[in-house]
């Protein structure tokens, strides 16, 4: 694929950040910018599942309908800086962001985070997702390796990522008609039940997914999380009682977690409400009354990252001299470090039916 060094219109690629099955993510210097770094996303034109034309279609309507005159951290999702073609791949350049949710909660000490912080993160969730699906896009992919932290503030948090989006509405702003059926699209820990039936996704399906990581980030865990069985995981979620999992410190569950869960089962009882929003303004009120009774506002909630040492981003290697047959002794530690390695990568990926 592309090597560091490689100039991208005026990107040049430099380290590079990540590889997966979907393409390369490169930090890039921008010439004339001294004071600014960009990250690039490469994508070969000859891939299977073809994204990065896709994100560059919603970020690009993201920007021009939030952030006209590319202000830094203005707005929940980066700026975008260019597209184009090389070689037979394709790039796109965006504002670089900090830290993403996954990795900071798997950093905590008893992998979660407080009760008030999960729900700061949450309401910025529900906000971000009304506003990407005010203008017609549904995002298909929320998870927490989606959510990153903004490079120069701590409380700005940037929603990403939007290869497998969807334009939800038509050109004279009505909306698509549902589809009778549709294929499997996001991280199978996250999907609403109706991504699992291969019912057509709705509004309603992304704030499942912000739902079900809130749950995650207070408790720590999902019951479903080690459970590779797409029908399996349906199940569990089906028949799992979220509002007896022990929250944080907390006795009980935070009660806008349980008018939101109510919001979202009655979603479920009819197809008419595949038409219908969220409601967005509510549920962040009932956010908001949450921190209050906690002596918190928005504005005033300190954040887990914020006061605690977080270690390095783990960072896992394969030894190419290693030799394969040779049983290791894998210490309790070891062990446990190999499974975490074995859960990000089963988080992070995507699944295609």
């Amino acid at each position: 694929m592309l090597s560091s060094g490689t100039k991208c219109d005026q990107f040049v690629l430099e380290k590079m950040l990540s590889v997966g099955g979907f393409g390369q993510i490169f930090e890039a210097e921008i010439i004339g910018n001294s004071r600014e770094k960009s990250v690039v996303k490469v994508e070969a034109q000859t891939a299977m599942f073809q994204l990065l034309f896709n994100e560059c279609a919603c970020l690009k309507s993201l920007n021009a309908a939030y952030n006209p005159n590319g202000l830094s951290e203005s707005t929940p999702f980066l700026r975008f800086h260019g597209y184009g073609t090389i070689d037979g791949y394709r790039w796109l350049a965006m504002e670089k962001c900090g830290d993403n949710l996954s990795d900071l909660r798997k950093a905590t000490p008893l992998n979660r985070f407080s009760v008030p912080t999960s729900l700061f993160i949450l309401s910025k969730f529900i906000e971000a997702l009304q506003m990407m699906h005010s203008i017609g896009w549904l995002h298909r992919d929320v998870k927490p390796a989606n959510i990153c932290l903004g490079l120069h503030s701590p409380r700005h948090l940037y929603l990403l990522d939007f290869g497998m989006s969807r334009i939800y509405v038509e050109k004279d702003g009505t909306l698509k008609p549902r589809r009778i059926s549709a294929p499997f699209r996001g991280t199978l820990r996250y999907v609403s039940v109706n991504i699992h039936r291969r019912q057509d996704a709705s509004r309603w399906d992304d704030i499942w997914s912000a739902f079900y990581i809130a749950t995650e980030n207070m408790v720590g865990f999902l019951p479903w999380r080690r459970m590779g069985d797409t029908k399996k995981v349906e199940d569990t979620k089906v028949n799992a009682d979220l509002a007896n999992l022990k929250y944080g410190s907390e006795s009980v569950r935070p009660a806008c977690m349980s008018v939101i869960e109510n919001w979202l089962n009655i979603s479920q009882t009819s197809p008419s409400y595949f038409y219908q929003p969220p409601p967005y303004e509510l549920m962040i009120r009932e956010i908001e009354n949450d921190l209050h009774l906690r002596g918190y506002k928005m504005s005033s909630v300190i954040l887990d990252w914020m006061t605690v040492q977080y270690p390095p981003t783990h960072q896992y290697s394969i030894n190419p001299f290693s030799t394969p047959n040779r049983r290791k002794i894998l210490t309790p530690q070891k062990t446990q470090k190999k499974f975490d390695e074995m859960e990000r990568k089963y988080e992070r990926s995507v699944c295609f039916y």
